[in-house]
């Protein structure tokens, strides 16, 4: 396995948590495949940090389920089974609907212009072509529209998944053409939050979610 995605993270302070981030985002975008076998010795040279900390990111990571830690092979990158793949698209249909819902019928101008304002950023990435910015700037919207809907739990249940969903994400914008079509998706919804169309937003969101399902399982078939 080649650890030259991963960049050695500079002193003090935040060190530990910089190397989180930098493996999680290795991890998610596909740069570390699933079955992946993580070796502490590798992982101190690339990300230059001590075995400790290695073991605390390690910790972390399966926190998230993206790596298992099996007796005597050590920690190895998660795969995503197929069903596991299809009850987490489910449950995002049923959760970010009802956040879209919920936000739609709450939000003041000022939080929608947010709203806006992060959809564009969304819509830049996606001309980039950013792949990993535009996964993690599309989590920014959802935990956008819940904070204002105040969906305490329902954001504590998305954020448990947050780097499943994420890995399944990219899964699926990796699919020729659905970075575009998951845009158009994005602006139906978009619209019907700006039109205080509560039942439009739920029904768009759901949409998007199932269409987003069906790209990464193709995918991951």
């Amino acid at each position: 396995m080649s650890l030259s995605v991963l960049n050695a993270v500079g002193p003090p302070v935040l060190v530990r948590q910089q190397a989180f981030q930098n493996l999680r985002n290795a991890i998610i975008s596909g740069e570390i495949k699933p079955g992946s076998r993580l070796i502490e010795r590798e992982l101190c040279e690339a990300l230059g940090i001590s075995r400790a900390s290695v073991r605390e990111v390690i910790r972390q990571l399966e926190a998230e389920r993206l790596v298992i830690v099996e007796p005597r092979r050590g920690p190895t990158v998660s795969r995503l089974t197929r069903a596991q793949a299809e009850e987490i698209y489910e449950l995002r249909a049923v959760f970010e609907s009802q956040l879209a819902q919920a936000y739609t019928r709450v939000a003041t101008d000022e939080e929608l212009q947010e709203l806006q304002a992060i959809h564009g950023r969304i819509k830049a990435a996606a001309e980039r072509k950013e792949v990993l910015g535009l996964v993690f700037l599309m989590v920014d919207m959802t935990n956008h529209m819940g904070r204002v809907a105040g969906k305490e739990v329902t954001l504590d249940l998305l954020n448990y998944l947050g780097a499943r969903i994420s890995a399944l994400r990219v899964t699926s914008v990796s699919k020729a053409g659905r970075i575009e079509e998951s845009m158009g998706e994005i602006q139906k919804i978009v619209d019907a939050i700006l039109a205080r169309d509560v039942e439009g937003a739920g029904q768009n969101t759901r949409d998007y979610v199932h269409n987003a399902g069906r790209a990464a399982l193709e995918r991951l078939a």
